[in-house]
């Protein structure tokens, strides 16, 4: 049964009702203690993602000896050299931007270091404003 938010009964029992870390600091101690546990495990885990999909960008196609990149001298000779992973992959993407898709071309730009940046203006007066008048502060 829902009690309703105005009702005296209902904000006599939230008034009572405190955090767990308030109550007490062994408790928080213990969550926080498994949080940073699973935190750790999670962090490692993406660690040896990255690790692993570095060392798989890193083989060869096929089984032999690995073509230089720098020996490439057009995409369609490319089709038959023993590239590594990331190299194939990079001309694939190439490949789509130049039949028109957007996201492989975004991703190329992005990949060579020339992302466009997200310009954000802040009025510093405005925001200094609705500080104080949170906070209850005449300027």
């Amino acid at each position: 049964m829902k009690m309703d938010k105005n009702s005296p009964e209902y904000k006599r029992k939230v008034a009572n009702l405190k955090p767990p870390f308030e109550k007490n600091s062994e408790y928080a101690r213990e969550m926080a203690r498994k949080g940073a546990i699973i935190r750790n495990k999670k962090a490692a885990e993406r660690k040896k993602m990255k690790e692993d999909l570095n060392t798989l960008l890193k083989i060869a196609l096929k089984r032999g000896d690995i073509t230089d990149p720098e020996d490439i001298l057009n995409l369609k000779e490319a089709e038959n050299m023993n590239l590594p992973v990331q190299t194939a992959i990079n001309i694939a993407m190439i490949k789509r931007a130049l039949l028109g898709d957007v996201q492989a071309a975004q991703y190329i730009r992005d990949t060579v270091g020339e992302k466009p940046t997200d310009k954000v203006e802040v009025d510093a007066s405005q925001t200094i404003e609705a500080w104080a008048k949170s906070h209850k502060v005449k300027l």
